[in-house]
């Protein structure tokens, strides 16, 4: 069973302005860029989700919100409210917290983000080795590297920021099928349906 506590953001007090609650996403064009580099490199590409991605960040402490447990919690009496000090599913601002905190992540280990694209970054982890492509939509990410050595280090660095779930070579993204094959000739094709 799956199941999350949510808040309910139509209630949020606060008064914010569009740019300080949406967070970027990987379009289509960028998504079929970055199997262009793939195929180019003949490197599938691969995919992970992070695991519970709004409640990774934490809300600044100059925003408080108080919120009812959910009826029947055992560790909370009646007539008690928590105060939320990470971000839940619901809130406004949760996307773009989690993508602030994600973006930061990612620069720290070294990858720099497109200027144009926020949602693409490229960046060498092991030195004298290819560079990692990543593309982010909310909580998950495809990837790839000619070195599977950097592809090693860069799930071992992404898997700092919490529970990652990797799936290995992309199959379904989005709800579009990738059908890898590997030529004779030791070329890669994709069909994308």
């Amino acid at each position: 069973a799956k199941y999350r506590i949510v808040v309910l953001g139509n209630l949020d007090y606060h008064l914010w302005s569009k740019a300080s609650t949406t967070a970027p996403v990987m379009s289509q064009l960028e998504l079929r860029l970055l199997t262009s580099l793939a195929i180019f490199h003949k490197c599938p590409l691969k995919n992970c989700d992070i695991k519970q991605a709004f409640v990774q960040s934490s809300l600044p402490p100059d925003e408080e919100y108080y919120v009812k447990p959910p009826v029947g919690c055992p560790r909370s009496g009646s007539g008690t409210y928590w105060r939320l000090i990470r971000s839940l599913y619901g809130l406004k601002r949760a996307p773009k917290l989690w993508f602030e905190k994600l973006s930061s992540h990612l620069k720290a280990m070294g990858l720099t983000s497109s200027p144009s694209s926020p949602c693409l970054f490229v960046g060498t982890l092991i030195p004298g080795e290819p560079p990692v492509y990543v593309g982010v939509y909310v909580d998950d990410s495809i990837y790839f590297s000619p070195s599977s050595a950097v592809e090693e280090q860069f799930q071992k660095l992404l898997s700092t920021i919490g529970e990652v779930d990797f799936m290995g070579q992309v199959s379904h993204f989005w709800g579009i099928e990738f059908n890898w094959h590997h030529l004779e000739n030791g070329e890669l094709s994709v069909i994308l349906t």
